[in-house]
């Protein structure tokens, strides 16, 4: 692929270029919650890119072959994203209209983009960090978005806002002047330095005065709700490895059909997903269930951790009685974090194991949420009643009074 061209030119339906005229949507007229509502983001398998990059062709000539791209996405999935318009977005069936691929590079990799020895149409894959490692520059490679989609440029860049990320600088070579153009709105400048080194070919958005988040050290632990796909999809790979592998639990009877009506909790130490668990509401009541700790990460506490954290979370909702059902023996477990078996416990088999009902009473908590607490805190992300949410901050938008603006509830 060669150099990425920011000004890719994005044909009309009349034949004109975008150099003609002004671009539909304009980057520098929009807000991030236009451009959030147009327009969708996301990861694509090896024939998706295939098509996106054969697509793109007609527009970007010498784009390298499908197999490179496909090499790079699979050594970092991070590099390429997909990009369509969200009224057109299937999620049964998700189909690219565009696409940002960038190349998150080694310090030897940025060495060789500003001294000229790295071959952008065909990047040796060491020189491109892994998905986990925190690159030395992010080189933006080639970008295909025609029309509405290009509002998307921006949202794909956040992508690398996060902790892992931040900080980092990112660089871009443009050729036309529509693309210095797109490039200055995105906040790129002429120039750009690595090391000492100047290149005057690139562009750069220099990000080194944000100061990056705290990454997580290798033996941190940290357990959270889980609030995205990704993550869920962790869970699931934990509770396969424990559940299914380990105990041999049939894969329908694991997967009950209770996942999507639960609370997730998952454990990471450091960056690396090793325990989870599944809290169930009920009228008076919360259920623990699918404690889950990855075999290599045993008997240093987890689960402990596990169990304290979805306790608080329970009682921070307003529940003072917690359920479980517990392996008969596993029941010493439950019994150190304050459970006891119930009086009239019932036991019971299911998946190849004998349990048996235990149950914890607590103590209202003193900051439980309440009918009386501010709405605002009753609509904040689960877990995270303490710290103001997205949709207080879109208050500031003010109200709709539109007859067509359809019901929310």
């Amino acid at each position: 692929m060669t150099a990425l061209d920011l000004g890719l030119i994005r044909k009309t339906a009349s034949g004109r270029t975008s150099q003609d005229r002004p671009a539909t949507f304009p980057l520098d007229r929009m807000t991030a919650l236009q451009l959030a509502k147009r327009t969708v983001i996301f990861n694509v398998d090896a024939a998706s890119i295939a098509s996106l990059i054969d697509a793109a062709r007609e527009d970007i000539p010498g784009l390298t072959s499908n197999k490179i791209v496909q090499a790079v996405a699979n050594h970092n999935p991070d590099t390429f994203w997909a990009i369509a318009r969200r009224d057109h977005f299937d999620i049964a069936s998700p189909k690219g209209e565009g696409f940002l691929a960038v190349l998150p590079l080694t310090q030897e990799g940025m060495r060789r983009l500003f001294d000229g020895r790295l071959d952008t149409r065909n990047p040796d894959i060491p020189f491109v960090a892994r998905q986990a490692e925190r690159p030395a520059g992010i080189y933006v490679w080639a970008i295909h978005a025609k029309g509405s989609i290009a509002a998307a440029i921006p949202l794909v860049l956040q992508k690398y806002s996060s902790p892992l990320y931040q900080g980092v600088n990112i660089y871009s070579r443009t050729v036309t002047k529509e693309g210095r153009r797109l490039a200055g709105l995105l906040g790129f400048s002429p120039g750009a330095h690595y090391g000492g080194v100047i290149a005057p070919h690139l562009q750069m958005l220099d990000r080194s005065h944000e100061v990056p988040a705290k990454v997580p050290q290798q033996d941190s632990i940290t357990i959270r709700v889980v609030r995205s796909m990704e993550e869920m999809a962790r869970v699931i790979a934990i509770r396969s490895a424990v559940y299914v592998g380990e105990q041999h639990c049939p894969f329908e009877e694991e997967f009950d059909g209770n996942d999507f009506s639960a609370t997730h909790l998952i454990c990471h130490k450091g960056r690396e997903p090793v325990g989870c668990m599944r809290i169930r509401y009920f009228a008076d009541f919360a259920k623990l269930e699918r404690l889950a700790v990855r075999g290599e990460s045993r008997n240093v506490g987890l689960a402990s951790q596990m169990v304290d954290a979805a306790i608080e979370l329970c009682r921070k909702k307003g529940y003072r009685v917690l359920y479980t059902h517990a392996q008969k023996r596993l029941v010493n477990f439950w019994e150190q974090r304050g459970f006891t078996r119930m009086p009239d416990a019932r036991e019971f088999a299911f998946s190849d194991y004998d349990y048996v009902e235990l149950k914890l009473e607590t103590e209202k908590h003193p900051q439980s949420i309440t009918l009386g607490d501010d709405p605002y805190v009753l609509i904040r992300p689960e877990g995270q009643w303490e710290v103001p949410g997205i949709l207080e901050l879109s208050a500031a938008r003010g109200t709709s009074i539109s007859p067509s603006a359809g019901w929310s509830l």
